[in-house]
């Protein structure tokens, strides 16, 4: 019978268990890594990390909240879940927004911050009539012009809400009034001659000619009028570094034949 040397046998137990602690520290790191995941994942999920407040600012003629709500973010979703740029995209559906700004914060807060269109005028539309943002946007139908607002008698050919009018008379018209003075802007109905722009202001046709040089245009026109022009005169501002005014002159009457008494 075969005896194997003391400190051969020993040294053999000492190999086997190294590598027993071994196997063993693997396995508990093994379990240590799932149990930290799991403990993640229910964090992550868990009402810690949920969305506990939502709050919407700048809008007063949109709905942002609306949107958010269809897409089921309330207060209570895990913070995960929240999407900010699909909120985003569900918010500029409405045309009355022009911007809008969403945050989602850690541990579970989402911000909404949106700008609106601002309403310049009301515009012609086929048949009917449409309200015009200052970017040229169809905000609403309208049932026609009011006294006291600004008017773009031109057809835009819009027929969706949301629509960008993209006609260089139209920008052009927009662009004028949002450059004319605020106490001129309620009496000016704008229009298209031939292929120039006209718009008629308190009393005087003004002639812009092409939508160029609008801003500058519009000052000049403030100007001008600030001088009392005689009621009725026309206005000519095609190049309005040369601005022109027409008095208008009182028809002549037709002179009467002269009947001589037969005597």
């Amino acid at each position: 019978m075969t005896t194997m040397e003391p400190r051969v046998a020993e040294r053999r137990r000492g190999v086997s268990e190294d590598k027993a602690r071994r196997r063993l520290r693997w396995i508990l790191g093994i379990i240590g890594l799932i149990a930290a995941v799991a403990l993640g994942f229910w964090l992550i999920r868990s009402p810690v990390l949920s969305i506990s407040s939502i709050t919407v600012s700048g809008a007063e003629l949109s709905n942002p909240q609306a949107a958010i709500d269809d897409m089921g973010v309330i207060v209570g979703i895990p913070t995960i879940d929240v999407d900010g740029g699909a909120i985003g995209r569900a918010i500029e559906s409405d045309p009355w927004i022009d911007t809008v700004d969403v945050s989602v914060r850690w541990p579970g807060s989402v911000s909404v911050v949106v700008t609106e269109h601002r309403a310049l005028a009301p515009a012609r539309a086929g048949d009917g009539w449409v309200m015009l943002s200052r970017k040229s946007t169809v905000l609403e139908p309208v049932d026609g012009p009011q006294d006291g607002v600004f008017i773009v008698d031109i057809d835009t050919s819009a027929t969706s809400v949301g629509q960008t009018v993209v006609s260089p008379m139209v920008l052009g018209a927009l662009e004028f009034g949002s450059a004319l003075r605020p106490d001129l802007v309620g009496d000016a109905v704008l229009s298209v001659d031939g292929d120039g722009l006209v718009v008629t202001v308190d009393g005087h046709i003004v002639r812009l000619g092409r939508p160029i040089d609008l801003e500058e245009k519009a000052l000049v026109l403030a100007a001008l009028l600030d001088t009392e022009l005689e009621e009725g005169a026309e206005i000519n501002l095609i190049a309005p570094t040369r601005p022109a005014v027409f008095i208008a002159q009182p028809e002549e009457l037709d002179p009467q034949p002269v009947v001589e008494d037969e005597e």
